[in-house]
Protein backbone atom coordinates (compact mmCIF):
# COMPACT_ATOMS: atom_id res chain seq x y z
CA UNK A 1 0.00 0.00 0.00
CA UNK A 2 1.54 3.34 -1.00
CA UNK A 3 1.79 6.46 1.60
CA UNK A 4 -1.32 7.93 0.40
CA UNK A 5 -3.90 5.19 0.23
CA UNK A 6 -2.06 4.08 4.00
CA UNK A 7 -3.14 8.16 4.64
CA UNK A 8 -6.61 7.53 3.98
CA UNK A 9 -7.29 4.09 5.27
CA UNK A 10 -5.75 5.10 8.23
CA UNK A 11 -7.70 7.73 9.13
CA UNK A 12 -10.92 6.26 8.04
CA UNK A 13 -10.32 3.01 10.27
CA UNK A 14 -9.22 5.38 12.97
CA UNK A 15 -12.65 8.16 13.52
CA UNK A 16 -15.14 5.52 12.26
CA UNK A 17 -15.58 4.71 15.92
CA UNK A 18 -16.45 8.21 17.55
CA UNK A 19 -19.95 9.04 17.59
CA UNK A 20 -19.63 12.38 17.19
CA UNK A 21 -17.42 12.27 14.12
CA UNK A 22 -20.57 12.08 11.44
CA UNK A 23 -18.80 12.07 8.33
CA UNK A 24 -15.54 11.67 6.53
CA UNK A 25 -14.69 12.10 2.34
CA UNK A 26 -12.16 13.34 0.37
CA UNK A 27 -12.27 16.26 -2.06
CA UNK A 28 -10.37 17.63 -5.13
CA UNK A 29 -8.10 15.70 -7.14
CA UNK A 30 -8.84 12.22 -5.70
CA UNK A 31 -12.88 13.28 -6.14
CA UNK A 32 -12.12 14.16 -9.72
CA UNK A 33 -10.25 11.05 -10.55
CA UNK A 34 -7.59 13.52 -11.68
CA UNK A 35 -4.61 12.47 -8.75
CA UNK A 36 -1.33 12.35 -9.47
CA UNK A 37 2.32 11.79 -7.85
CA UNK A 38 1.89 15.24 -6.79
CA UNK A 39 -1.65 15.74 -5.37
CA UNK A 40 -2.25 16.44 -1.74
CA UNK A 41 -5.25 14.94 0.02
CA UNK A 42 -8.44 16.53 0.90
CA UNK A 43 -10.03 15.62 4.15
CA UNK A 44 -12.88 16.60 4.67
CA UNK A 45 -14.65 16.11 8.67
CA UNK A 46 -18.13 16.49 9.91
CA UNK A 47 -18.49 16.72 13.48
CA UNK A 48 -21.57 17.70 16.18
CA UNK A 49 -21.05 20.94 17.46
CA UNK A 50 -18.66 21.51 20.29
CA UNK A 51 -16.26 18.65 18.87
CA UNK A 52 -14.02 20.66 16.13
CA UNK A 53 -10.97 20.95 18.48
CA UNK A 54 -10.86 17.29 19.49
CA UNK A 55 -11.66 15.94 15.87
CA UNK A 56 -8.63 17.96 14.83
CA UNK A 57 -6.37 16.67 17.52
CA UNK A 58 -7.53 12.74 16.65
CA UNK A 59 -6.06 13.39 13.20
CA UNK A 60 -3.07 14.44 14.41
CA UNK A 61 -2.75 11.44 16.52
CA UNK A 62 -3.50 9.19 13.89
CA UNK A 63 -0.93 10.94 11.57
CA UNK A 64 1.44 10.30 14.00
CA UNK A 65 0.93 6.90 14.01
CA UNK A 66 2.22 6.71 10.52
CA UNK A 67 5.36 9.42 11.09
CA UNK A 68 6.19 12.65 12.79
CA UNK A 69 4.75 15.54 11.34
CA UNK A 70 7.03 18.40 10.19
CA UNK A 71 3.77 20.53 9.04
CA UNK A 72 1.00 21.01 11.65
CA UNK A 73 -0.60 24.32 10.97
CA UNK A 74 -4.36 25.56 11.62
CA UNK A 75 -5.04 28.74 9.71
CA UNK A 76 -7.37 31.38 11.19
CA UNK A 77 -11.26 30.62 10.62
CA UNK A 78 -13.74 33.31 11.65
CA UNK A 79 -16.06 30.47 12.80
CA UNK A 80 -15.20 27.76 15.52
CA UNK A 81 -17.97 25.57 13.24
CA UNK A 82 -15.66 25.34 10.46
CA UNK A 83 -11.98 24.98 10.82
CA UNK A 84 -8.99 23.97 8.76
CA UNK A 85 -5.54 22.66 8.97
CA UNK A 86 -2.79 21.39 6.74
CA UNK A 87 -0.45 18.25 7.79
CA UNK A 88 2.80 16.88 6.40
CA UNK A 89 4.51 13.64 7.38
CA UNK A 90 8.00 13.65 7.65
CA UNK A 91 9.93 11.34 4.47
CA UNK A 92 7.25 11.50 2.44
CA UNK A 93 6.72 13.50 -0.24
CA UNK A 94 7.36 16.94 -0.03
CA UNK A 95 3.77 18.28 -2.06
CA UNK A 96 2.00 15.37 -0.27
CA UNK A 97 0.01 17.84 1.71
CA UNK A 98 -2.94 16.48 4.42
CA UNK A 99 -5.44 19.76 4.24
CA UNK A 100 -7.82 18.85 6.66
CA UNK A 101 -11.51 20.48 6.84
CA UNK A 102 -13.60 19.90 9.93
CA UNK A 103 -17.23 21.27 9.48
CA UNK A 104 -20.24 21.53 11.85
CA UNK A 105 -21.48 24.68 11.30
CA UNK A 106 -25.27 22.47 9.38
CA UNK A 107 -26.82 19.19 9.33
CA UNK A 108 -25.89 18.47 5.35
CA UNK A 109 -23.59 19.12 3.15
CA UNK A 110 -25.09 19.69 -0.36
CA UNK A 111 -23.17 18.98 -3.64
CA UNK A 112 -24.53 19.82 -6.94
CA UNK A 113 -24.81 16.99 -8.97
CA UNK A 114 -23.69 18.85 -12.00
CA UNK A 115 -20.66 20.52 -10.48
CA UNK A 116 -17.73 17.86 -12.10
CA UNK A 117 -15.03 19.70 -10.48
CA UNK A 118 -16.92 19.05 -6.25
CA UNK A 119 -17.23 15.29 -5.87
CA UNK A 120 -16.93 13.80 -2.36
CA UNK A 121 -15.83 10.38 -2.26
CA UNK A 122 -17.26 9.07 0.84
CA UNK A 123 -15.36 7.04 3.57
CA UNK A 124 -18.25 6.81 5.82
CA UNK A 125 -21.19 8.83 6.45
CA UNK A 126 -23.29 7.84 9.88
CA UNK A 127 -25.93 10.76 9.00
CA UNK A 128 -26.61 10.87 5.66
CA UNK A 129 -24.51 14.22 6.26
CA UNK A 130 -23.43 14.28 2.20
CA UNK A 131 -26.86 15.38 0.10
CA UNK A 132 -26.66 15.04 -3.85
CA UNK A 133 -29.13 18.03 -4.87
CA UNK A 134 -29.96 18.63 -8.72
CA UNK A 135 -29.06 21.57 -10.23
CA UNK A 136 -30.91 25.01 -10.23
CA UNK A 137 -29.92 26.94 -13.43
CA UNK A 138 -31.84 29.49 -12.79
CA UNK A 139 -30.60 29.87 -9.11
CA UNK A 140 -26.69 30.06 -10.75
CA UNK A 141 -28.19 32.47 -13.15
CA UNK A 142 -29.34 34.91 -10.73
CA UNK A 143 -25.89 34.49 -8.84
CA UNK A 144 -23.64 34.89 -11.89
CA UNK A 145 -25.96 38.51 -12.83
CA UNK A 146 -24.91 39.83 -9.37
CA UNK A 147 -21.37 38.52 -9.77
CA UNK A 148 -21.43 40.52 -13.52
CA UNK A 149 -22.97 43.79 -11.50
CA UNK A 150 -19.63 43.38 -8.94
CA UNK A 151 -17.04 42.61 -11.78
CA UNK A 152 -17.69 45.66 -13.70
CA UNK A 153 -17.73 47.44 -11.35
CA UNK A 154 -14.42 46.68 -10.00
CA UNK A 155 -12.94 46.64 -13.05
CA UNK A 156 -14.55 50.14 -13.59
CA UNK A 157 -11.47 51.07 -11.00
CA UNK A 158 -8.69 51.08 -13.53
CA UNK A 159 -7.48 54.33 -12.66
CA UNK A 160 -6.33 52.77 -9.70
CA UNK A 161 -3.92 50.92 -11.48
CA UNK A 162 -3.33 53.70 -13.71
CA UNK A 163 -2.03 56.40 -11.07
CA UNK A 164 0.44 53.86 -9.79
CA UNK A 165 1.66 53.66 -13.33
CA UNK A 166 1.92 57.53 -14.20
CA UNK A 167 4.09 57.64 -10.11
CA UNK A 168 6.11 54.49 -11.91
CA UNK A 169 5.74 52.28 -8.51
CA UNK A 170 6.09 49.22 -9.87
CA UNK A 171 4.90 47.17 -6.87
CA UNK A 172 1.73 49.03 -6.07
CA UNK A 173 0.81 48.83 -9.57
CA UNK A 174 0.73 45.41 -10.25
CA UNK A 175 -0.45 44.84 -6.87
CA UNK A 176 -3.40 46.91 -8.03
CA UNK A 177 -3.32 45.10 -11.40
CA UNK A 178 -4.31 41.80 -10.26
CA UNK A 179 -6.92 43.31 -7.84
CA UNK A 180 -8.93 45.94 -10.04
CA UNK A 181 -7.69 43.95 -13.75
CA UNK A 182 -7.01 40.59 -13.55
CA UNK A 183 -9.44 38.91 -10.53
CA UNK A 184 -12.32 40.48 -12.62
CA UNK A 185 -11.40 39.26 -15.96
CA UNK A 186 -10.94 35.98 -14.28
CA UNK A 187 -14.05 35.17 -13.08
CA UNK A 188 -15.58 36.65 -15.94
CA UNK A 189 -13.95 34.35 -18.39
CA UNK A 190 -14.93 31.37 -15.91
CA UNK A 191 -18.75 32.78 -16.16
CA UNK A 192 -18.39 32.39 -19.55
CA UNK A 193 -16.66 28.70 -19.78
CA UNK A 194 -17.37 27.12 -16.38
CA UNK A 195 -19.95 29.19 -15.03
CA UNK A 196 -20.42 26.97 -11.72
CA UNK A 197 -17.11 27.16 -11.10
CA UNK A 198 -17.40 30.87 -11.58
CA UNK A 199 -15.56 31.63 -8.19
CA UNK A 200 -13.05 28.92 -8.22
CA UNK A 201 -10.21 32.06 -9.53
CA UNK A 202 -7.21 29.88 -10.53
CA UNK A 203 -7.46 26.69 -9.20
CA UNK A 204 -7.94 24.15 -11.83
CA UNK A 205 -8.36 27.45 -14.14
CA UNK A 206 -5.52 26.15 -17.67
CA UNK A 207 -8.38 22.56 -17.28
CA UNK A 208 -11.68 24.78 -17.23
CA UNK A 209 -10.96 27.02 -19.86
CA UNK A 210 -10.01 26.57 -23.20
CA UNK A 211 -6.20 26.38 -24.26
CA UNK A 212 -6.09 28.72 -26.46
CA UNK A 213 -8.12 31.08 -23.98
CA UNK A 214 -6.18 30.24 -20.87
CA UNK A 215 -3.00 31.13 -23.16
CA UNK A 216 -4.36 34.37 -24.08
CA UNK A 217 -4.88 34.83 -19.67
CA UNK A 218 -1.20 33.51 -19.35
CA UNK A 219 0.22 36.06 -21.36
CA UNK A 220 -1.43 39.30 -19.23
CA UNK A 221 0.37 37.28 -16.24
CA UNK A 222 3.65 38.09 -17.59
CA UNK A 223 4.47 40.96 -16.23
CA UNK A 224 7.85 42.45 -15.36
CA UNK A 225 7.65 46.25 -16.29
CA UNK A 226 5.64 49.44 -16.12
CA UNK A 227 5.42 49.18 -19.43
CA UNK A 228 4.04 45.48 -19.50
CA UNK A 229 1.41 46.72 -16.91
CA UNK A 230 0.11 49.42 -18.63
CA UNK A 231 -0.29 47.67 -22.24
CA UNK A 232 -1.77 44.38 -20.37
CA UNK A 233 -4.19 46.61 -18.15
CA UNK A 234 -5.73 48.21 -21.55
CA UNK A 235 -6.10 44.87 -23.30
CA UNK A 236 -7.33 42.95 -20.30
CA UNK A 237 -10.39 45.84 -19.45
CA UNK A 238 -11.04 45.50 -23.71
CA UNK A 239 -11.62 41.80 -23.01
CA UNK A 240 -13.62 42.03 -20.14
CA UNK A 241 -15.91 43.85 -21.96
CA UNK A 242 -16.44 41.93 -25.01
CA UNK A 243 -16.85 38.45 -22.50
CA UNK A 244 -19.14 40.55 -20.73
CA UNK A 245 -20.73 41.76 -23.08
CA UNK A 246 -21.17 37.72 -24.18
CA UNK A 247 -21.59 36.38 -21.09
CA UNK A 248 -24.93 39.25 -20.47
CA UNK A 249 -26.62 37.69 -23.65
CA UNK A 250 -26.47 34.59 -23.19
CA UNK A 251 -27.59 35.27 -19.69
CA UNK A 252 -30.83 37.49 -21.34
CA UNK A 253 -31.75 34.74 -23.76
Amino acid sequence: MGIRSRIISHLSEGMINYPEINALWLEGSDGTSTSDHLSDIDVVIHVNSGFETKALSICENLLEEIAALDISYEEPRQHSNMRYKVFHLENTPSYLFIDVNVYSHRPFIEFDRFNDSEVPIVLFDKKQVIQIREHNESELQQTLRNRLYHLENTIKQKARVEKYIERNKFIEAIGYYHKFIISPLVEVLRIKYKPINHDYYIVCISKHLPREIAQQLEDLYKVTSIEDISKHTQQAYQWFYEVLKDVQNNLNE
